[in-house]
């Protein structure tokens, strides 16, 4: 499940991100983008994808 998330995040058209680490069920990634737009686009992503409709995620900046 988290390697689906990983690749939705990392495969976003809108805003570049790079995997940086895992802590627990946290995944950690960084963006070149400031960071309101990040966050918008990461879970523009999840929720498109049929997977992410399903999951109650929290984005947020570090």
């Amino acid at each position: 499940m988290q390697d689906k998330i990983r690749g939705i995040v990392e495969g976003c058209k809108d805003v570049s991100f790079t995997f940086e680490r895992k802590e627990g069920i946290s995944l950690f990634f960084s963006s070149d983008s400031d960071d309101g737009t990040a966050v918008a686009a990461a879970k523009r992503a999840i929720k498109s994808d049929p997977l992410g409709k399903t999951l109650l995620v929290s984005v947020k900046p570090a």
